[in-house]
Parts: structure tokens; sequence; C-alpha cells
């Protein structure tokens, strides 16, 4: 028997509709100063129209709520975004404090009022939270890696974000976490997967530098990666939230920084999963950054080929989308019709369910609540002290630009400027797979590719 809330089936039926691809981006560039919507606006435009893509790369992934220099007012990405159609991955930063936690649902709040309708249809889904499970954990601990927070925190946290949603525009967008894959096995964290629509997976093969982690085996440790937090999933979506390759910086053990690795990564990892599933790459330009991940340089022109070619984006994988969606879309549009006769808070059960490629049948009771169907956007990690967030890794502070990852109100939000940035030898074994300090914000990056782009069934 499976349970299923509205809201994971919303999160279902949203890829359904068309899995999302898009870059992260930080509350700050890659020298400290605060992103504007100006900023953010050629940023999406520049990514919309990056050649070779045919446009597909539409949505975005921030990393907090709050705007640079402010206590609690909206980021203005979501200007940005507005003005652009772009489709938006939101986070709440979660590892400073419930007094900071609170200024980031503050800001969620008045960016509801502010846009109301204008983000029902933009906002793919809400993180509570990044990697703040790995900081907290003994690995990351060992590695520096800053401040996090347990599970407990977090879905405390998931509630209040569904609670402050509920009736609004918003209510139906899925709620997430965004986690190492270490920390998504860690059996003391398996109430956070309870608790969300969709989990979030970061992983990057290049710094898991305490095994052979050549461009030759990137693929491989991507899916062992992927593979083991799928297996924990409860059935709910993974999404793709951070992952790439550096075309510039020190090597790291057998991982070499270059535009020819960044490409092989990006055609044998990225191209199949792009249009398949959501996908949020590492990330668009971070300029002087180093190691630097971006795709483009600072004229915005691509670095490499961003092509995908057919014998990369295989057609099993669409097929297995294609059925995986026809699957969601079926079972998605049974409870709705089974909610909207009842006049029940009830979250709407699916029992007796029964799903393959081709379908999914089931029998549903109760009535959806739309305090169900909230969802969470991801960000990227970058320390979470109050006033300035220091980027740690296991060898040191490492930060971003100027030394230290500032975020709106003091909390981490800083992406390009801080995360994935300054990795010195973080990465730290566990089980069979490492444990990464990366840049801004620590990331367990172990076995993992996300190669079956497509899990073919859903549940």
């Amino acid at each position: 028997m499976l349970t299923v809330t509205l809201a994971s089936l919303a999160a279902a039926a949203s890829l359904a509709q068309g899995a999302v691809q898009g870059f992260n981006y930080g509350a700050t560039a890659a020298d400290g100063t605060v992103q504007t919507k100006s900023d953010f606006e050629s940023d999406f435009k520049a990514a919309q129209q990056l050649a070779g893509t045919d446009g597909a790369f539409t949505a975005a992934r921030l990393y907090t709520m709050i705007q640079g220099g402010t206590d609690n007012t909206p980021i203005e990405a979501i200007d940005a975004a507005i003005s652009t159609n772009t489709k938006l991955l939101l986070t709440l930063w979660a590892s400073a404090g419930e007094g900071q936690f609170n200024q980031e649902l503050t800001a969620l709040k008045n960016a509801i009022n502010n846009y109301g309708d204008k983000l029902k249809d933009l906002v793919v889904g809400i993180s509570v939270g990044s990697e703040d499970l790995y900081r907290d954990s003994e690995m990351g601990i060992k590695a520096n890696a800053g401040i996090g927070v347990g599970p407990d925190t977090i879905v405390t946290y998931i509630k209040e974000v569904r609670d402050l949603i509920s009736g609004s525009p918003l209510e139906s967008a899925p709620i997430g976490h965004v986690d190492t894959w270490t920390a998504w096995v860690n059996g003391t964290n398996t109430e956070v997967i309870d608790n969300v629509d969709w989990l979030g997976f970061d992983i990057y093969p290049y710094f898991q530098n305490t095994m052979a982690n050549s461009i030759d085996v990137a693929k491989q440790l991507y899916k062992e990666g992927y593979d083991k937090t799928v297996a924990v999933a409860q059935g709910k979506d993974v999404w793709i939230t951070e992952t790439g390759w550096p075309v510039s910086g020190p090597q790291e053990r057998d991982a070499v920084a270059s535009t020819e690795n960044a490409k092989t990564y990006w055609d044998e990892v990225g191209c199949p999963l792009f249009g398949n599933e959501n996908v949020f790459w590492y990330t668009l330009k971070d300029t002087g950054a180093s190691p630097s991940f971006g795709v483009v340089g600072s004229d915005n022109k691509p670095l490499f080929d961003l092509s995908c070619s057919k014998k990369n984006s295989t057609s099993s994988s669409s097929s297995s989308a294609a059925a995986s969606s026809t699957a969601a879309s079926s079972v998605a549009s049974a409870v709705t019709d089974a909610a909207s006769s009842t006049g029940s808070s009830d979250p709407v059960t699916v029992v007796e369910t029964v799903c393959t490629q081709e379908k999914c049948t089931g029998t549903a009771s109760g009535a959806a609540s739309a305090a169900t169907g909230a969802s969470a956007a991801t960000g990227a990690d970058t320390g979470a002290a109050t006033g300035s967030a220091v980027a740690t890794s296991a060898a040191g502070a490492a930060s971003s630009a100027a030394g230290a990852a500032s975020s709106p109100a003091g909390q981490a939000g800083a992406a390009s400027s801080g995360v994935e940035q300054a990795q010195t030898s973080a990465a730290q074994s566990t089980e069979s797979g490492v444990a990464q300090s990366n840049g801004a914000g620590s990331q367990a990056l172990s076995f993992g590719v996300a190669v079956a782009a497509v899990a073919a069934a859903l549940f």
C-alpha cells in the first residue's frame, strides 16, 4: 500500500507537465556585490538565449528569500523572473537560527502579498533549507562545513512554510529540502523525507578526492549517489539541484578542471537529464571564482559547446519520462477530483495504488488540504552565521571572492559568490562515498549519477 499526499502528487504532476531546467543564482556576485533586479534579468535572459540549448534554460534556483542588505524585503530575483518569465525554485535559508528563519518567512509572505497570482505559474517549488542535515552531521562537523540544523528543526520549518502558504497563490507549490546523498540515506533524517514532497540532490564528483574521481568515472560516481537517494525517497521525486564540473581551478586528486572535461560532464550527465528531470546546473556564470563552474564567461558567451547530441539524449530516457508523466497525471487528476467532492480538510490518501510504466490506478479518500500543496525551493549552501556567512572547507575557511559570503540580513544566501568555491581537500569518506565541504556550503558528494535521467515509474 502506498500513501500519497496531494502535495506529492502535485510535484509529480508538475514533472508530468514538463521538467524544468535552469541554473543556480546567488544573492551576490563573485566579487561579493549584491545582485539587483537588473543583474538577475541580465543573467536570466542570458540563460534563455544560450547557443545550442534551444532556449531550454528557463528556470532559476535561488538561495534565500531576502534581498541583500535588507531585513526581509523579497529578493529582487522574483521581479526579474516575472519580467523574463523565468520559473523559480525558491529557498528559505534554515541554518541561521529561528529569528533569521522568521525573517525568511516574512520575506516569503511579503512576496506573496506583493506579487499575488503572478507567482502561481512561476514558482515550481520551495526548498526549506539546503544541506543543513549534512552540516549538522558528524562528518560535516569534522569538515568544518559550517552551521547546520537537525531533522526536527527542518520538519518544524517545513510545517511553518505549509501554514504560511495555505490559502495563498502558492498553496499547491511542492515543498522540499536539498541535501547530500549521505544525509538522505542517514536513518536519523527519515522524518524529513516523510514531510517533504520532493528531495533535492546535490553532487560534485570533481570534489570526491578520497577516491578515483577522474572525468572518466564521473558519470558512474554521479549515478551511484543518485540511485542511493532514490532508494530512500519513498517514491517521491528526486530533483537534481546542484551538479557541474569546473572549467578552471585546482586539480582534485584525479579530477582536472578544464573546459574539455566540463563539456564531457555536460554531455554524459547533463544531456540525458535535460528535459526529463528537474535540473538546476551549477552554474551559469561565476567569473573570478576558483574553481570556476560557469558555463559562460563574463561576456555571457558559452565556454564550450552546450548542444546535446542524440546519443547523449537517449530515446529510452524520453520514453521512460513519458510513461512516468502519464502515470503522474492520471493519479493527480483522480485525487484532485476526489478532493473537490468533499469539504474535509484532511489530506487525500491514495490506497491500494498500483503503478506501472503505462498507468497508475487506485482509490482515494479524504479531501485535499491546500496546506499540503506547499512547495520549497532549494538553495546552495553558503555558511550560516548572522551578519555574514563564512564559507568553510576541511582545510580551513574557503569563501567566495573576498572571503566571506554575505547574504541578506546576515544569513547564508550567496550562491555564486560562496557556493562550490575554494574547495580545499574537503572530502570526507562515508560508507562508500564521500562528504565534501563545498565552497560556501559543504556538500556531501559521493557516488552518484543521474544517468537514469528518468526513473521510469513515479511510485
